[in-house]
């Protein structure tokens, strides 16, 4: 086995495990003057002005809540966002002349 089909191996053994391993929503706490904020985040391709590199990272909200349910009701938001455009794509056009 040549050594780039080697190391193409082990990135993509790599890719694979992260897609599996990781997960990929969480909420991010911390204590502002004696009040809990939550901020919800998702992992996303990491992009630049050009391409999509082959990483993820974690992208935060617009700001933070003062109650875990309202960050919780925020990821529920993507989840069903992110299914809308996976059942879109699986659509099916009828052209007409």
């Amino acid at each position: 086995m040549s050594k780039s089909k080697f190391i193409l191996l082990i990135l993509l053994g790599a890719m694979v495990f992260e897609l599996n391993a990781k997960p990929r929503y969480r909420i991010q706490m911390w204590v502002l003057d004696g009040q809990t904020q939550y901020l919800p985040q998702k992992r996303v391709w990491y992009k630049t002005n050009y391409f999509y590199l082959p990483f993820k990272v974690w992208h935060s909200g617009s700001y933070s809540f003062q109650y875990q349910s309202q960050a919780e009701e925020i990821i529920q938001n993507w989840k069903a966002d992110e299914k809308a455009k996976k059942e879109w794509r699986k659509s099916t056009f009828i052209e007409v002349e």
